[in-house]
């Protein structure tokens, strides 16, 4: 069995909060098309005809890459999948075969009668003679003896033939059989059709009045007879009609239509407050009740809201990343994943230690980024409210708006004493999965940001072009990389293991439910050269599964900290008609059902108990821990208030445009550390200078600016930088040394300085 295997990023959903199938949670956006056809046959084989109308939304859904796969189904040996399968190609406009089909369910004697009438139904599209006959031979035999598929037979043939005499011979007798379903169903069939003759309008007029779809239906059939019979009777007396009143009685019409359905959606509010208030829940009874009684403000109490809030805490208290979506949420969702949508360009999860929201990266080029946000910003609020307490999805949405709209938010950073506010417009922005360059030495680095749609895609071509230049070893940076789809983390394992005799990841189940499967690797691989991967504290789920695997086959060498520990499944339950009708609308289940593991059969995900506490710790450790450069908090909040005396761009301003060429030098292959090959620095910072900040800090913070205006004059994000990155240096050094070459035989890298602190006499390597 299939499952919806997407890793999600750290957070359940490492957003990408600038477009959709932002990175959401393993299992919350559908991984590879086939897949997503397997997961949604599975979840809808079996259950009700309304049931499989719905699973017909899911597979339209998927859109027009997926017609190939859903035609596949128009084969299978279950007559609702096959039903499924046609109503989803009739919906994205692609009938090839499904006249077919529809025919051979419709003359199966042995199919169930709801199925056959569905079958019948969907005929209706069809305009041909073979529909025809067909309809026409189940009118004079086997629906004379089935009144449900007497009905659907006689309706379709009315939009295949027109002819209305044929169909007032099918439809009336059954306006006196003692069939309520069918006679009902008969006689709103036939003044669906104009047909009020004989006993349609008795029959009609006996339900009129019942608080039911049904009745609703028939009042509304009724009231416009009524209406075209008072305008026939007026055309007798009257001179006929103008143009104008015609238009007008269409729009009577229109009104009374759209004031019945109003009626019904009304009925339906009315019959849900008319039930018993009690849940059968006696802690929730008691709160609700209490709640009613001295709740400050009892108009702002509605018991179904408070209800579906008791279920959203209920679901988010098992896990981080199983979630209750309510109607809104369902819709948002879906939208979300249909296409882009504008935010404001960044990476973000939840931080663990202060429970708001935190810039993972932000997006270069994005607009978080020019106005100044930083990855590990912590966001404390979005237009005023706060993120702590507030689920990922939820501080998104705020972030989420039209393009082109501003929003504001209440920053902190390691360092400041107080928060600050930014405004940044929203925009639509696409996402380079890829940042990659040719290091000194010949040493290729790939910056792997997600896993997305085009990531491995990215990974291979980058690869190609670094191996073309001879790349002699290879370094994968997987920091901060949230995770993403599974089977793009199983293709980029696969480009560098040919072993199968371990999986390169499995899906197991304690509950039983759904079964476990395993990927293996396929044959061929890239050449062995030397490979390190980097990761650190953010890297989670799909970055997981890379850097735990390639480590399980001995084929790569992990760097940096230990991961985050994210290797959860998570699939989407969408909810049942009753919950649908009571709600108003389609609701969705999030559910943890499998945990994901390595090929050594350990578990990437950290589990808790009820408590919170940690009973198994998760992630992957790294082979050598190296933590990344540190400043103490003084010494940034120094270099901050550097920055808020507009010193760098004084610096920027008087020598930038004259030394160009140097400074792209110094932001990419460094500098001796000392600060003499910046111009003028001594007099600059001199004029700056205030207690507790180096000279050192000083150059640090001034190197990161130019580099930064740079990289915004050269149009590209620096794929990394290796003269101030100790993570990326001790990657550099083991893969030299496992080629037997010596780092100083590499002048670019004399300027990597090896220190415990910014302002500290440097070790030159």
């Amino acid at each position: 069995m299939s499952s919806l295997s997407r890793c999600a990023s750290v957070s359940g959903m490492a957003l990408l909060v600038l477009i959709c199938c932002c990175q959401l949670d393993a299992g919350s956006v559908l991984s590879t098309t086939d897949e997503n056809v397997d997961r949604i046959v599975e979840h809808h084989i079996g259950t009700t005809l309304e049931e499989v109308w719905r699973g017909a939304i899911e597979l339209e859904r998927l859109g027009d890459d997926s017609i190939g796969d859903i035609q596949l189904l128009l084969g299978h040996e279950n007559i609702t999948v096959r039903l499924m399968a046609s109503k989803a190609l009739l919906s994205l406009g692609e009938a090839s075969g499904v006249r077919d089909t529809l025919i051979s369910i419709s003359e199966n004697g042995d199919a169930p009668s709801p199925q056959r009438a569905s079958a019948v139904s969907l005929l209706s599209e069809f305009r041909d003679p073979r529909t025809e006959r067909t309809l026409r031979d189940l009118a004079a035999s086997e629906a004379r003896g089935d009144s449900l598929l007497r009905v659907e037979v006689g309706k379709s043939l009315y939009s295949v033939t027109r002819d209305r005499k044929l169909v007032r011979e099918l439809l009336q007798p059954l306006l006196t059989v003692d069939d309520d379903v069918a006679r009902t169903g008969a006689a709103i069939a036939l003044a669906e059709l104009g047909l009020f003759d004989g006993d349609v309008k008795s029959v009609l007029r006996s339900i009129e009045l019942e608080p039911t779809r049904q009745g609703i239906v028939a009042k509304l059939l009724l009231e416009r007879d009524r209406l075209i019979r008072s305008l026939e009777r007026e055309e007798d007396t009257k001179p006929p009609p103008t143009s104008e009143k015609l238009l007008e009685a269409e729009r009577e019409i229109l009104a009374l239509e759209t004031a019945l359905q109003k009626k019904e959606q009304d009925l339906k509010k009315l019959q849900r407050r008319r039930r018993p208030a009690a849940t059968r829940n006696p802690l929730l009874d008691e709160i609700l009740q209490r709640i009613r009684h001295f709740y400050v403000e009892p108009d702002l109490i509605d018991d179904d809201q408070l209800i579906i809030e008791a279920a959203k805490g209920m679901v988010s208290s098992l896990d981080p990343f199983s979630s209750f979506m309510d109607v809104k949420d369902t819709k948002d969702f879906y939208e979300g994943i249909s296409g882009e949508y504008a935010g404001i360009g960044a990476q973000v999860q939840k931080d663990p230690e202060t429970d708001t929201l935190k810039i993972l990266r932000p997006i270069y080029k994005g607009p978080a980024y020019r106005a100044g946000l930083l990855s590990e910003d912590l966001v404390i609020e979005v237009e005023g409210v706060p993120t702590k307490g507030k689920t990922l999805d939820e501080i998104v949405k705020g972030l989420k708006g039209k393009p082109n709209t501003p929003v504001t938010l209440n920053v902190f950073r390691r360092g400041w004493r107080e928060p600050r506010d930014f405004v940044i417009t929203r925009e639509t922005i696409q996402l380079d999965s890829v940042l990659y360059q040719m290091l000194p030495g010949n040493l290729g680095y790939i910056n792997l940001a997600q896993f997305g749609d085009t990531a491995v895609r990215e990974v291979l071509a980058a690869l190609d072009d670094l191996e073309s230049q001879e790349m002699r070893g290879l370094i994968l940076d997987l920091r901060s990389n949230p995770g993403g789809y599974l089977q793009s983390a199983v293709a980029l394992v696969d480009e560098f293991v040919d072993d199968t005799k371990m999986p390169i990841v499995s899906q197991r189940s304690e509950s039983g439910v759904f079964d476990d499967s395993e990927r293996f690797a396929t044959e061929g691989m890239r050449a062995d050269y030397p490979m390190v991967i980097l990761v650190n504290g953010s890297s989670a789920s799909a970055s997981e599964i890379v850097s735990g695997a390639l480590q399980d086959f001995k084929r790569a060498k992990l760097i940096g900290e230990k991961t985050f520990g994210k290797g959860s499944v998570q699939r989407l339950l969408p909810m049942t008609d009753t919950i649908k009708e009571f709600l108003g609308g389609e609701s969705t289940l999030r559910l943890t059902v499998q945990h994901y593991y390595l090929p050594s059969g350990r578990s990437i995900h950290t589990r808790r108990n009820r408590d919170g506490k940690i009973v198994a710790k998760g992630g992957i450790e790294p082979d050598l821990k190296v933590e990344p450069r540190e400043f103490p908090l003084w010494r940034i909040e120094a270099l901050g208030r550097l920055a808020d005396g507009k010193a760098f761009e004084e610096w920027i301003d008087e020598h930038y445009e004259t030394n160009k060429d140097l400074v792209a030098r110094l932001v990419e292959y460094g500098d001796p550390g000392d600060s003499s090959d910046f111009p003028e620095f001594s007099q600059w910072f001199e004029n700056h200078s205030e207690p507790g900040l180096t000279k050192d800090d000083a150059r640090f913070g001034l190197r990161r600016r130019l580099r930064r205006l740079v990289e915004d004059e050269r149009g590209a994000q620096f794929a990394c930088d290796f003269t101030e990155d100790l993570q990326l240096q001790a990657a550099i050094f083991d893969i030299l040394g496992s080629l037997g070459t010596e780092v100083s035989t590499i002048p670019q890298y004399n300027n990597i300085i090896i220190k415990e602190e910014p302002g500290e006499k440097p070790e030159s390597l």
